[in-house]
């Protein structure tokens, strides 16, 4: 969930979406160092992944997560389903259950869970009916251990606690391919 690379490909993959709306991005609550904020603090992903949206693509985005109020939750789903004043709602956990939100479009999931009842639950929250919405689309950013070149240094007890993150992100992606209209682009 924390890895920093998230960020960067999620401004990648962004650029072709900055002037879409009805969209959201799944953090996760983590920490890591920021070298370009001058006191190089630790900074929350969510909070890096708002100020790239913003700064970076000049997006409108807005955070949902437990420290807003419930009128202020109020106030960005009305503003997320018009469309008008907002594109995106970067949010952490407090997606998962309970919140109806049809009206999103895409997502972006750079922090994704290897439980199956947490992962469905939220792709589940994008595939939701809405008027105007014949589909949506689910990028879930996957990310392994450690750089493949630099397995041959590792021992066999490291090896084996990769291989079962990498099996587990495997088995998410597969269930996700299996329903989805495009699993030849999966594939790939």
């Amino acid at each position: 969930a924390g890895c920093k690379e998230k960020v960067e490909r999620l401004i990648e993959v962004m650029e072709k979406h900055r002037s879409e709306s009805h969209m959201l991005v799944y953090c996760g609550a983590t920490k890591y160092d920021n070298s370009e904020l001058k006191d190089d603090e630790e900074v929350r992903q969510i909070d890096e992944v708002i100020r790239r949206l913003y700064s970076d693509l000049g997006m409108k985005v807005r955070r949902f997560t437990s420290s807003e109020n419930k009128e202020e939750r109020e106030d960005i789903r009305a503003s997320f389903a018009a469309g008008e004043d907002l594109q995106a709602i970067v949010a952490i956990k407090c997606l998962d259950e309970g919140v109806n939100i049809p009206a999103i479009k895409t997502a972006f999931i750079l922090a994704s869970s290897t439980n199956p009842k947490e992962y469905i639950q939220r792709r589940g929250r994008v595939l939701r009916k809405a008027k105007g919405k014949t589909h949506a689309v689910i990028y879930d950013f996957i990310t392994l251990p450690r750089p493949l070149e630099d397995v041959q240094y590792c021992d066999m007890q490291e090896i084996e606690y990769d291989l079962t993150l990498v099996r587990k992100e495997f088995t998410r992606m597969l269930d996700f391919a299996e329903t989805a209209r495009n699993p030849f682009e999966i594939d790939e």
